[in-house]
């Protein structure tokens, strides 16, 4: 099923382009309204801050495996423009991402429902994105 004619170098700079997105999207944009909503107290942010090296580590290559996988999906199912691939990254937000981990979040993880809206459109961002620019670089 996993294609070894994957473009690796655009899975790469894929991943690049995501992890910007988060840090402008957490860190720049919306960071307050993210620790506000996110109910991270002052102590935590202080242990977050302490392994960040280790932590964006590990988050990029959460991103990298995520981009692998989804390139994966896109040469499999032959999607072929990127207004394709942007089509199926907001049916995979949807169906995986909107409809179960981040409503989930708020039904039971005592999120907000402004929690959903600025991650969910964050993950709706990213994953459109992705789809458009995986199609292209793949």
């Amino acid at each position: 099923m996993f294609s070894e004619s994957i473009n690796l170098l655009g899975i790469l700079a894929v991943s690049l382009i995501v992890f910007f997105i988060g840090w402008i999207w957490c860190g720049l944009l919306f960071k307050k309204q993210w620790i506000k909503l996110s109910k991270i107290s002052a102590l935590d942010i202080a242990k977050i801050k302490e392994k960040t090296v280790i932590k964006t580590i590990f988050n990029f290559i959460g991103t990298f495996i995520m981009a692998f996988v989804f390139a994966n999906i896109i040469n499999f199912i032959g999607v072929l423009s990127s207004g394709q691939g942007a089509l199926l990254g907001f049916w995979i937000w949807l169906g995986f991402f909107a409809s179960t981990t981040l409503l989930e979040s708020v039904l039971w993880g005592n999120k907000s429902r402004d929690f959903f809206v600025l991650y969910g459109l964050y993950w709706l961002i990213v994953l459109m994105v992705s789809g458009a620019l995986l199609v292209a670089w793949i």
